[in-house]
């Protein structure tokens, strides 16, 4: 194998801290993202389809539509869609025995290669190019310019999905963090069993006398006729870590029958 690597975009340094943030490589989430090879594969008659993520030295593969996981290959001169983040723009190459460049890869050379590629940057809300939607085929091959804009909507599905997963793995991550922060400045204990125990009571669940008094020399839980609660100070914690659920308004959209009645999920949560 060749040592010299292939060129890396401008933005290499942040790039690679983008695609970490993401948390996928490596993380298990194959059937996540093969809808979308299955699904580009089904449109263009491709023999393979895959989707993949750059780190600092490899592509990693995340989804493809054959039977092959967590392949990681280097970002050698050799590796084409390593190329494809350089530009915003698909890489489409109906045959590489006629492309100045990959005529000359050794596989063609041998007559080992897939002939037909298109590659698709799967780009971020901020413009880093996180990796590759890729698709193959043993013959030279060409998209229509119909399934050339569908394939570009399916990579910029794949980005939108991973910005909305990455989001939300960095919220979640950042509530859990205030709500020990706030239980422990609230209580001045750094014990997490203490949390869990609160945590416990919060969610109903049943919890021994000697955990629950422990919870009382806290000075956020009290007995009510018999009861294990929080007093308040404890629902005053609670509101506080925001483990206090809200109530859900309903919003009616007029259809040409009857009304249709939606929660409004995304501003209320």
């Amino acid at each position: 194998m060749s040592t010299t690597l292939a060129p890396k975009p401008k933005n290499e340094e942040r790039r690679v801290v983008a695609v970490k943030r993401t948390g996928i490589i490596d993380g298990e989430q194959t059937d996540n993202f093969s809808i979308f090879c299955d699904v580009a594969k089904e449109l263009t008659g491709f023999d393979r389809v895959s989707f993949s993520l750059f780190d600092e030295n490899f592509q990693c593969n995340i989804a493809n539509t054959d039977d092959t996981k967590n392949e990681k290959s280097e970002r050698d001169e050799f590796n084409i869609c390593a190329y494809v983040l350089l530009s915003s723009e698909p890489t489409l190459i109906p045959d590489l025995r006629e492309h100045d460049r990959w005529k000359n890869h050794p596989k063609v050379l041998k007559g080992e290669a897939t002939l037909g590629y298109a590659g698709f940057p799967v780009i971020n809300k901020d413009n880093y190019a996180l990796g590759t939607f890729c698709l193959l085929n043993k013959e030279p091959c060409r998209l229509t310019e119909h399934q050339i804009k569908l394939l570009k909507g399916i990579a910029s599905r794949i980005a939108h999905q991973i910005d909305i997963q990455t989001e939300q793995k960095e919220i979640t991550a950042e509530s859990v963090q205030n709500a020990v922060k706030s239980f422990t400045n609230f209580t001045h204990s750094e014990n997490f069993t203490d949390l869990n125990d609160f945590l416990s009571l919060c969610l109903g669940k049943p919890i021994s006398e000697e955990t629950f008094s422990k919870l009382v020399d806290l000075g956020i839980a009290e007995y009510s006729a018999g009861d294990m609660i929080l007093n308040q100070d404890g629902k005053t914690l609670q509101t506080r870590m925001k483990l206090q659920t809200k109530v859900m308004k309903r919003s009616v959209i007029k259809t040409q029958n009857k009304p249709t009645f939606l929660d409004e999920l995304l501003g209320e949560l």
